[in-house]
């Protein structure tokens, strides 16, 4: 019997939110200021009672248990109420990047074959309708008018209803409602006719239904869909809050975009499974961070740019002396956060859930400085040879491989599947790790061509495959070179067709129209050639070394710099 079927049955998402508000009620579930500085909070038993509404109007327009529901939205609340709203229909909710390009965002929706889109109208400068209509030309304002739930377009052929969230109001003269969507507005009114039916639906739901497909960066270049079940989140929710000790008294900040497993698992499901209270910002703000952590009295903060909230909060001279658990947070942090008693370092991956091992309040510090922790309740981890697939001795690094809770498979993607989980249920992570004789697992570095770009993952071969399409491009080979914002960052080394001219500003810029900001290489270098292995194909080994070397060389060069100013 596996470690998944040894457990019982954990329900699922929204029979854990519907517990919540019938066992907190007025508890404040949600503290959230958005990029207007416009302050929300809401309790448990308001965000049941709008989710279930929402999820009536949603049945309404034709969602039904199983249908991929994409959503395309900042971090509001209004995320929050929609993903509770699909998970009690038993829909699959598709997390969509807020950061991907148009072109990377409709492979998406084709991918998954999404049926329904909630889609925010726009955030500063990004305007998502505009970028769907480069999606899907009809959806255009002076396109052909449809009936909601008639959207129709070659480009996105499964999608029928899209539904917009006006973040705010429409301006005068401004850009006319188009006839083809529905109002999120509207729908979360409620559909009394739908009321009976919804809640039929919702009775039907059970664990093991599909909940979601996040998308995660592949080695072969295109995002794979991750499909986690309602059991598994609802699960992992109880495993994580379980080894970090949390309580319903505990305040959990979380700088995490909701589409990241971070955002979404960690922060809503986290403190979902005690009652606790979750706080966040429309967008990483540091400033705006730093008020929220003080004035809630947060005990929790978790983002992947620690040091910058760090560095803001210390001189904005915050306060954050009830933070007892935190990333670890660069210079300052002890004297910042005295009273944090344990570092949370995790090693994981989206196909297990997020996090699969981690310490807890009672690991000794060495170990929590260390080491990634020891794997949580359900989740087994071992290192093997990747060669001959048999487990290394303590200490040896090899790579991870996780059994328990994790993935149902990819996405309509049986082959990537099939490589991945093996005829025992054992996940192949082709991540790189040691185990200790204590159990405890240290992250070494990755078996795969893949980049880890302030918490994103980045494909290396999708980025060099566009770089390559660049008309002046003979060859490209990209590599990770250290960052201390991002942890990592891509360099691109080039070489040009014969007699080709190019530069770095103009092919960064070409480049910023094909990928997301993340994945876009920092620095371009030129080069004549670049060394081979035998085989003809690239050193990738010996290219490494030398951007490792240059990267040190520009560090130094920077710190002489500083110190003779």
């Amino acid at each position: 019997m596996s470690a998944r079927e040894a457990e019982a049955e954990p329900g699922t998402v929204w029979q854990v939110v519907a517990g919540n508000a019938r066992r907190y009620s007025g508890k404040v579930a949600y503290v959230q200021v958005d990029d207007d500085r416009q302050r929300r909070v809401l309790s448990y038993a308001e965000v049941a009672s709008r989710a279930q509404r929402l999820s009536e109007g949603l049945f309404g327009i034709g969602v039904r248990r199983g249908d991929r529901v994409a959503i395309w939205m900042t971090n509001r609340p209004e995320w929050i109420i929609s993903y509770f709203a699909v998970m009690r229909l038993g829909a699959v909710l598709v997390p969509l990047n807020t950061w991907l390009t148009p072109p990377e965002t409709g492979y998406l929706l084709r991918q998954s074959e999404a049926r329904h889109l909630i889609v925010q109208d726009r955030f500063r400068k990004v305007d998502f309708l505009g970028a769907l209509t480069r999606i899907a030309p009809e959806f255009a304002p002076a396109g052909p008018t449809t009936t909601p739930g008639a959207f129709c377009s070659p480009e996105l052929p499964d999608l029928r209803n899209v539904v917009v969230f006006q973040r705010s109001a429409p301006q005068p003269g401004g850009e006319p409602r188009h006839a083809s969507f529905h109002q999120w507005s509207e729908l979360a009114d409620g559909d009394p006719a739908a009321a009976a039916a919804a809640g039929a639906a919702s009775d039907a739901v059970t664990g093991a239904d599909l909940a979601m497909i996040k998308y995660t960066a592949g080695s072969t270049g295109r995002p794979k869909g991750v499909m986690l079940e309602q059991g598994g989140i609802v699960r992992y929710g109880q495993a994580h809050t379980e080894r970090l000790g949390l309580t319903s008294d505990d305040a959990f900040f979380s700088a995490m975009p909701f589409f990241h497993g971070g955002g979404s698992l960690w922060g809503i499901q986290t403190m979902q499974a005690v009652g606790g209270r979750l706080v966040f910002t429309e967008a990483f703000d540091p400033p705006l961070a730093g008020e929220l952590i003080e004035s809630e009295r947060c005990t929790v903060m978790f983002g992947i740019l620690a040091n910058e909230l760090v560095t803001s909060a210390l001189a904005a001279g915050r306060d954050f002396s009830a933070v007892r658990m935190t990333r670890p947070g660069g210079h300052g942090s002890d004297v910042l956060m005295p009273g944090v008693s344990l570092l949370i370092n995790p090693f994981g991956l989206t196909e297990c859930y997020g996090a699969v091992t981690m310490c807890g309040p009672g690991d000794p510090p060495a170990k929590q400085r260390g080491t990634n922790g020891r794997p949580l309740r359900g989740q087994q981890v071992k290192a093997v040879d990747p060669e001959t697939g048999a487990e290394v001795p303590p200490g040896v690094v090899g790579e991870a491989w996780v059994r328990g809770n994790t993935m149902r498979g990819y996405w309509k993607n049986p082959e990537a599947t099939a490589a991945m989980i093996d005829a025992d249920g054992w996940v192949h992570s082709e991540d790189l790790i040691s185990v200790d004789e204590d159990g405890y697992v240290t992250y070494a570095s990755r078996l795969k061509l893949m980049l880890k770009v302030g918490g994103e993952n980045v494909s290396v071969e999708e980025v060099e495959r566009t770089v390559a399409e660049h008309p002046a491009v003979f060859h490209c080979v990209v590599v990770g070179v250290p960052d201390p914002r991002k942890t990592e960052i891509g360099r691109a080394y080039v070489i040009l067709h014969e007699g080709a001219e190019l530069d770095q500003a103009t092919l960064l810029d070409w480049l910023r129209a094909r990928l997301a900001r993340f994945k876009v290489p920092r620095e371009v270098i030129f080069v004549a050639s670049l060394p081979r292995l035998g085989s003809n194909k690239f050193d990738r080994v010996q290219i490494q070394q030398l951007a490792l070397r240059d990267a040190v060389r520009v560090n130094q060069a920077e710190s002489d710099h500083a110190e003779v100013s």
